[in-house]
This record gives structure tokens, sequence and C-alpha cells, in this order.
């Protein structure tokens, strides 16, 4: 589906009700107060009351669309883009397009990615996986970086398969260990660099073989890291070229949204569009976002 497909398909208030209302109930209308699926609806196709809590609701209750003034069509094309663009799109271009203020599409799309936290969190990587560290931002005084003031993220990617990547407070054992025994199946092979963080990895269990970078050795048959770099190489260059820069408070919806396109690459636009509604939730307020 091109672009201009899909406006035309969701052109409408309507249509992008009754797509809703498909994807959030495909096993039923249920009330979001109580639960129940004893639920009607009253004749302008809006609104619905639960006959058991006896509550009224609209299929946007409970959503990141709740009491949101944004007309869905605004909101369907901000999520299109913002899923399908490889690099992201950032909120001053989003609001050009969308003829809203910038700070109405920085807190749509901080919604949009809040709605990817739990995408893929209980799902443990397994055969071959990939882990290594990055560093985001920071600058030390005289312009020089380094990665004693930078964000840390941690990634570990399953070849042909997914990818987490997980801000963490640092670079250390104490942490990427138990990040590892949280992302990685105790049955994967583990392939790294010879940071000093995962050389305790096969005394804990797991399969782990390192190339040496620093001595130019960047693949050793099947052992390289070349996965996840390549991963590293579309998220540093997002934040840096599109973004300009990510806070540390927001670094890890960024990593969800970056994560989203990379374990959906095999989808089609409209796929992936898709697939994003099913982890559709509410609960964030721009006060939580800010403060």
């Amino acid at each position: 589906m091109s672009l201009l497909d899909f406006q035309q398909e969701f052109k409408s208030e309507e249509a992008c009700l009754t797509f809703l209302e498909e994807q959030r109930w495909k096993n039923g209308r249920y009330c979001p107060h109580c639960g129940s699926y004893e639920t009607y609806k009253y004749k302008d196709g809006k609104l619905f009351k639960c006959q058991d809590c006896r509550k009224q609701f609209t299929v946007k209750v409970g959503t990141i669309f709740s009491d949101s003034h944004v007309p869905l069509t605004k909101w369907f094309y901000a999520i299109y883009l913002n899923t399908s663009l490889k690099k992201g799109i950032s909120s001053i271009q989003l609001s050009k397009y969308l003829g809203i203020t910038q700070k109405s599409a920085w807190f749509m799309q901080q919604r949009i990615r809040y709605g990817l936290e739990a995408a893929g969190r209980d799902d443990l990587l397994n055969n071959v996986v990939e882990v290594d560290e990055t560093y985001v931002g920071g600058v030390h005084r005289g312009g020089r970086t380094g990665p004693a003031d930078k964000a840390v993220v941690f990634g570990a990617v399953e070849r042909g398969g997914k990818a987490k990547l997980k801000h963490v407070q640092s670079s250390g054992t104490r942490v990427l260990i138990p990040e590892i025994n949280k992302t990685i199946s105790p049955d994967a092979v583990i392939y790294s660099d010879q940071y000093g963080s995962y050389k305790s990895l096969q005394r804990r269990g797991y399969t782990h073989s390192t190339v040496n970078h620093s001595k130019l050795e960047f693949a050793r048959g099947l052992v390289h890291t070349n996965t996840i770099e390549g991963a590293w190489a579309h998220f540093k260059l997002g934040i840096a070229a599109i973004y300009l820069g990510v806070s540390p408070k927001h670094l890890q919806l960024y990593c969800n949204e970056f994560a989203y396109r990379y374990n959906t690459r095999q989808m089609t636009d409209y796929e992936r569009f898709t697939e994003w509604f099913g982890n559709c939730r509410g609960g964030v307020t721009y006060k939580t976002l800010v403060s």
C-alpha cells in the first residue's frame, strides 16, 4: 500500500473508528471498565454501554487515543509514518505534515512509542545471538566525547530473528549479565567482542565465542557481531540525524521504536502499521512524559 493508498483508506474518522474496532475487539467487544462482553452499541455507532457496570465507553477508551483532541485520521497517519520510515521522523517534520504544533506532534510520537513498550518483552532470544553495547549522546568539556558521559544501550540480536534494545545504567558486568539472563535463552549460542563484561558468560553456562576487534578480527567463520553492528548503524544514524539527540529520560522509548521496526522488517508497511495496534494501550499523560 502506497502512502496515497493509505490516505485514501483512512480518509474519514468513521473509517478509522471501524478499523480500530476491528483491531481492538477481534475476539468480541468488551467493556474497558469491567471487562464484560455484555455490551451494546448506540444508534450513533460510536458510543457503547456495558450491561453489567452500566458505564458508557467508546473504542478509544483505555488506548493512547483517549482524551486526545487530535482526529484519528491524523493519529493513523502519524503511526504509519513512525512505523514505516526506517530511521523515523522528527516531531518538527511530523507537525508540518499533520498541521499541528511541534509539541503536539512530539506527544503523539511518545504515545506511539509508549504503546510498544511491552512488544516482545517476554520472548527470550534463542539459537545464535549477538550481543553488544553502544553509547548515545554526551559531550565532554572542550567538545570531546567519550563513554563516560554517554547513555548506555545494551543490544541483543538473534540472527534471522528479533532484536532487543535496553537503556541501561552502565556497561559493567553487574548490569549487563542480568540483562542477558532476562533477554537470552540459556540454550543460545552467544557471540560478542572481547569486552570485559562478557568474559564470564561461559562460566555462567552459556556457549560463548568472541572476535577480537582490537586486532582487526571481525569474523572467524560464523563468529562475528556484524548483525548487531548493522542494527546499531540504523539506530545511531536515526538518533543523530533525525532526532538530533535524545535525552536519557526518553531513550528507552526510542529503543522500543527502533527495535519494533527491526523486528517487523519482513512485513509490508501496512502490515507493520496493523501489527502496531496489537500493542496499543493507554496510561500515559503529557505530565508523566515531561516530569
